[in-house]
């Protein structure tokens, strides 16, 4: 097909990208016929490209419209500068007469397929995502080789798009759920794409300072399978190598698709051993508060006198001195978080174990207090998903203050408002708790 452009389109083009370092312009000859290729080289293998079309274009043509027809080209409909930016190829006639799409050979800029780097999986497949979306669904339809896994492209972005595809079995998913997250997702095309917290806040129905999250991420192709077949909805987003799973439940927290694997009686032992963890983690420093500060008339006499000689010393009350040790160990995490995997372990040596014996024989904090804390700390981490180990780190500090104030009543009325929290959390007017009614057979 004949495209009729001017030479201000040319120039156009060379005045939004000339001065790119990636910019390319290559005068060719295929078919008799003299023409310029233009692409970008950080997207585009130029070379690779520019010997296919040589090769495919041998014999002489007679016009534009029959070597267009032989190179396989596609018409310009859209901005030249928009699809040179997406990593196609341009061919030009010098006199500015014609454009059109050529196909491209694609410079490899994704890793290779590898293990999972954020995640520990211990049975079952390895092999994690990457950054590219195509290789990502290879990966899960490896997984998952059913007809019924449905895909839906949705581009986010006003200027620069973003590509999210929506995943779905049509034979597990409820249907009017997945339209309901399409519409959503539509409705903010032409939104600029800043976060995946922003993608939340476009579907979930809970408030906006509610700190439970509104989906799972996982790198995992095989966790993704077993979400799909319980009738989830998968998001993959373009330059992300993680899947975003909606909505989320509450035994997320708590079950693996992995558990599966072991025998009902492990499994089962697996799985308590995770709530209570996170029993622990949000009410042990407020039971310790709740009981020294408050009311440490319920405790006996030989445990008030054990505590009272680890406390000797110590300058403050029981809630600054839980205060101080969490905030220490809140920097620990953060400092780790960011510093190279050489130098981590060594700052986990001084943070957790000198630190913290300094700081119990400078009388800062008692010695029953590190142990409450240091134990707190490592049953933060027993729950599934980095998301909801946060929820548990901010919720702790909420039971402080209850403790603090109300003592061991307080701890029931802060575990009332979580739980009114999370009974109330929706998502597409799907509950975090997935309540099934019971009926009764007549």
């Amino acid at each position: 097909m004949l495209v009729n452009r001017s030479k201000t389109q040319r120039m156009h083009i060379v005045e939004q990208l000339g001065h790119a370092l990636d910019f390319h312009i290559q005068p060719l000859q295929i078919r008799g016929i003299p023409l310029e290729m233009i692409a970008l080289t950080s997207l585009v293998d130029v070379g690779a490209t520019a010997r296919r079309l040589s090769e495919a274009g041998r014999e002489h043509a007679s016009d534009w419209e029959e070597l267009l027809g032989a190179l396989g080209a596609e018409a310009t409909q859209e901005d030249l500068v928009k699809g040179l930016l997406e990593g196609r190829t341009l061919i030009l006639q010098p006199e500015g007469t014609g454009a059109a799409w050529v196909q491209s050979e694609v410079q490899q800029l994704n890793r290779p397929v590898g293990t999972t780097n954020n995640q520990n999986i211990l049975v079952s497949s390895q092999t994690g995502f990457i950054e590219d979306l195509t290789t990502n669904i290879g990966l899960i339809r490896n997984e998952l080789r059913s007809p019924d896994l449905k895909l839906a492209n949705i581009d986010i972005g006003s200027r620069e798009k973003r590509r999210i595809l929506v995943l779905s079995l049509t034979n597990a998913a409820d249907p009017a759920f997945v339209t309901d997250i399409e519409k959503a997702l539509q409705e903010h095309a032409n939104t600029p794409f800043a976060s995946l917290q922003q993608v939340s806040r476009w579907l979930r129905s809970t408030p906006r300072w509610s700190p439970l999250p509104s989906f799972v991420k996982t790198e995992s192709p095989h966790e993704v399978a077993f979400f799909l077949k319980k009738g989830r909805i998968v998001l993959l987003v373009e330059g992300y190598p993680e899947a975003i799973v909606i909505p989320v439940e509450l035994p997320d927290l708590f079950i693996a698709d992995t558990d599966r694997d072991y025998t009902p009686v492990t499994a089962f032992m697996i799985i308590a051993f995770r709530i209570l963890g996170a029993l622990i983690a949000i009410f042990a420093p407020a039971t310790y508060v709740a009981l020294i500060s408050v009311n440490p008339d319920v405790m006996k006499i030989e445990l008030i006198y054990s505590i009272a000689q680890s406390r000797v010393g110590v300058p403050y009350p029981s809630l600054t001195e839980a205060l101080i040790l969490l905030f220490i160990i809140e920097m620990l995490f953060e400092a780790l978080v960011r510093l190279p995997k050489s130098i981590g372990p060594a700052m986990t040596m001084v943070g957790g174990i000198i630190l913290g014996q300094a700081v119990v024989e400078a009388n800062l904090v008692s010695s029953l207090l590190i142990i409450i804390i240091a134990a707190s700390t490592i049953a933060n981490f027993t729950v599934i998903g980095y998301h909801f180990t946060l929820v548990i780190r901010l919720w702790r500090y909420i039971m402080l203050l209850f403790a603090s104030i109300f003592g061991p009543l307080g701890i029931v009325c802060g575990f009332y408002l979580m739980l009114s929290l999370v009974s109330s959390a929706t998502l597409m007017r799907h509950p975090m708790i997935p309540f099934k009614p019971v009926t009764k057979k007549e």
